[in-house]
């Protein structure tokens, strides 16, 4: 499978690996990338399979391992451009769950971790009806795919950015139940197994997300192993913090926890 690529070189510190969320695609994150080259940072997305401009049934997974091999292909593009220069690994709602997994299974030279709104637990309940028949259903019918919901109003307080969040035409609106029931094991995987996370770990969140559950995050820098850990907490942002009314704070601190980490070895 050859999945799309976006790059944004800049020449200086190092490099940025993005993962995007759910629905959405690595052309998302064009601002945020330019902004990072103007720091001096050069950056890579990948559109995830199923995603954006990459091959694969919209919107499925076989198994959330096929995620992983995407992040593999991202990590090696970016490890061979990055030249031992230092390597970040960012992923955003489910690109901050793949990115946790990938971390937590595969031991990659990376100088650190950040998750934006890491989708670790829904942030509104789950209808119990759903949690109970998804497992049958991505058995018998893996491939039956109902609305996911997501609209941009939930991300963002910016009219703008969500406008152009519900008119994207690469926006996918409708995940499967094989998905769906991958998801909820690997978040349940990526929980129990953050104490074997050693990388340098920072996590940002809106206070107000009702995508993602800020709770699950505060869990997950509570038991996580790594020693170098930070938690940031935006009282009334929403799902999408790098997308917010107010955006610049966020940038703001990503690039000053990438200047002091990127001195390190990975």
């Amino acid at each position: 499978m050859r999945l799309a690529l976006r790059v944004w070189p800049a020449d200086g510190r190092g490099w940025v690996a993005i993962v995007h969320g759910y629905g959405e695609h690595s052309g998302r994150y064009e601002a945020f990338a330019r902004w990072l080259n103007s720091r001096g940072w050069s950056a890579a997305a990948c559109d995830l399979r199923g995603h954006g401009q990459s091959p694969g049934r919209r919107g499925h997974i076989r198994t959330f391992a096929d995620y992983l091999r995407d992040v593999a292909a991202l990590h090696a593009f970016a490890a061979t451009e990055a030249r031992g220069q230092p390597l970040f690994l960012l992923g955003h709602s489910l690109g901050g769950l793949i990115a946790l997994r990938y971390a937590q299974t595969r031991n990659g030279d990376f100088s650190g971790l950040i998750l934006s709104a890491p989708f670790l637990e829904l942030g509104m309940p789950l209808p119990r009806w759903k949690r109970v028949l998804a497992p049958a259903l991505s058995r018998i019918w893996p491939t039956f795919s109902t609305p996911s919901g997501l609209r941009g109003e939930l991300g963002t307080h910016d009219p703008e950015a969500a406008a152009a969040y519900d008119r994207d035409p690469l926006v996918l609106k409708r995940a499967t139940a094989r998905w769906f029931a991958e998801v909820l094991r690997a978040q349940r995987e990526a929980l129990a197994g953050a104490p074997k996370l050693a990388l340098p770990l920072l996590v940002l969140h809106g206070e107000a997300d009702p995508v993602a559950s800020p709770a699950a995050a505060r869990r997950l820098l509570a038991s996580a192993g790594s020693r170098d850990k930070t938690l940031h907490v935006y009282g009334g942002f929403l799902h999408e913090v790098l997308n917010e009314l107010g955006k610049e704070r966020v940038w703001e601190d990503v690039g000053a926890w990438l200047e002091a980490h990127c001195g390190r070895e990975a």
